[in-house]
């Protein structure tokens, strides 16, 4: 039966001391493996070569946990990332809220105006040219 590098485990140990790599004689490849508070480990990687086959584990594995870990980043920046993230979403909802009534208010000008000259007693014509039907057929006037 085939052990992992000793490196390997060390490096692997520092990474996560849940995680473990064995030699899986089914299919002929290291796992990695995290163990879990409860229930066991858990595979979290297969260890294979370019073409599939056999490879003994290496740096490359380490790299590939260390760039998917998500617990990497200290929880003062997660807090800070997600703290102006909120902060842009309302100024978004802000602008946008600004934006509708903006619109609804410029549409309804013209109606306001009409409405404003009836109560005031004065002429109430559109602000838009008016265009007289023209008549057809006979006219009599």
């Amino acid at each position: 039966m085939y052990t992992p590098d000793r490196v390997f485990m060390k490096d692997l140990k520092t990474l996560d001391s849940k995680l473990n790599c064995y030699f899986e004689r089914n299919h002929g490849h290291f796992v990695v493996t995290y163990d879990r508070a409860v229930g066991g480990s858990v595979p979290i990687m297969m260890v294979e070569g370019q073409d599939g086959g056999f490879r003994q584990p290496d740096h490359r594995e380490i790299n590939k946990l260390h760039r998917y870990d998500t617990h990497r980043e200290s929880m003062k920046d997660k807090l800070h990332k997600s703290a102006k993230y909120m902060e842009d979403a309302r100024e978004k909802q802000k602008k946008t809220a600004a934006d509708n009534i903006r619109n609804m208010t410029k549409d309804d000008k013209n109606q306001l105006a009409s409405g404003f000259a009836k109560l005031a007693g004065g002429k109430h014509n559109a602000t838009f040219r008016r265009i007289d039907p023209k008549p057809k057929g006979k006219v009599v006037n």
